[in-house]
């Protein structure tokens, strides 16, 4: 038997991620048209049919932990702005696709104001959540409200990353390995004086990424140096993504007075990238001839327009949701209550254009 058209297969057949193949074929205007016909004609020529829910009735995977079951995705003090970059949308659709084979009943909840949530929500009765928590502080853990605190006791899972504070399952990338590669790329191509620029500086997975970038950076004999601090008016719930190059000029300029130099920067997410790209260019800095750059989280939509193309690494954010869905899947197979499991997909290197090669390469 054929194996069934996912819409993997037609990202892949397409040639984009599989966030951009789901954005093209609702119609995201976001989506550049050139991409968008490759997903459409992919979709035609694959016969690509949506999965649809199905009827309990009508289940074929009764046997299934997850057949029947009210479930969730719950985004928690998050902007829209956020909850709509492709990496976070990527693992909703692979959350998405996974439980309608199990015939699972889904609903997309958003929280962005933890202080109140939205009448419609209240009277929901879930067997289980996947949660997408701001991971700015410890505003999410802190949060009283008492239906978001319900959703803590009931088997749930955090995607991408577990908000500071926060208990529970967690499947996302392997944030640490993500800035430990980076160190070695930058390493193996040559750059001896590095930085890591984040104006998260308490997020959570930056941190992570900052942890492994430093510690690998070291253990190769590098210079690390290290531009963190956020913005003078901060970063309040629900949270953004760095929209503006504002928003990391001033690291920028500190890093560029610097002397020396560093040859080489890792940003902590293509949003940040995708600002500090404007940032740098505002100074008549040209990345990849000047200063190199590489970044994490391969958000496609964010960074199709950067030139030189930039170097970042896939965190498989589809991949991630439906490695959720089996986590989800053994919590309610469950008699006890397991210990909390942390699960890290790893990365993958997108080698573009950002990165210049120095004349001295690390071995």
């Amino acid at each position: 038997m054929a194996d069934p058209v996912t819409l993997q297969t037609v990202a892949d057949a397409a040639n984009v991620s599989v966030s951009t193949a789901s954005r093209a074929l609702r119609g995201d205007p976001v989506i550049s048209e050139d991409s968008a016909a490759r997903v459409r004609d992919a979709a035609s020529s694959l016969n690509y049919r949506p999965l649809r829910r199905r009827k309990p009735a009508e289940q074929k995977t009764a046997h299934s932990p997850l057949a029947g079951k009210r479930l969730a995705v719950v985004t928690l003090g998050m902007d829209r702005s956020l909850v709509s970059l492709p990496v976070i949308g990527a693992s909703i659709n692979g959350t998405e696709e996974a439980l309608s084979s199990a015939g699972a009943q889904l609903q997309l909840l958003n929280v962005p104001d933890l202080s109140n949530v939205p009448a419609s929500h209240r009277g929901l009765e879930l067997d289980g959540a996947f949660l997408l928590g701001a991971m700015q502080g410890p505003a999410v853990a802190q949060c009283a409200n008492p239906w978001v605190r319900k959703l803590f006791t009931i088997p749930h899972v955090w995607l991408l990353g577990r908000p500071e504070g926060c208990d529970g399952d967690t499947v996302g990338a392997n944030d640490m390995l993500v800035g430990t590669l980076a160190a070695d790329y930058l390493a193996d191509h040559g750059h001896r004086h590095v930085a890591f620029l984040n104006p998260k500086p308490d997020h959570v997975l930056m941190m992570h990424r900052e942890n492994g970038f430093i510690a690998q950076g070291l253990r190769r004999g590098l210079r690390v140096e290290r531009y963190a601090s956020a913005p003078p008016e901060g970063w309040t719930i629900p949270l953004k993504p760095p929209q503006t190059s504002e928003s990391v000029q001033l690291l920028v300029d500190q890093l560029l007075e610097a002397n020396p130099r560093p040859t080489a920067l890792f940003a902590a997410s293509d949003s940040v990238a995708a600002v500090a790209y404007g940032a740098l260019s505002k100074r008549d800095i040209r990345i990849g001839r000047d200063i190199s750059m590489i970044s994490g989280n391969n958000d496609d939509a964010l960074i199709a327009g950067l030139h030189p193309a930039l170097t970042t690494f896939d965190i498989q954010p589809y991949e991630i949701g439906r490695a959720a869905v089996d986590q989800m899947a053994r919590l309610l197979s469950m008699t006890a209550t397991p210990p909390d499991s942390v699960i890290g997909l790893e990365p993958k290197l997108v080698e573009r254009d950002s990165v210049r090669t120095l004349a001295t390469k690390g071995k």
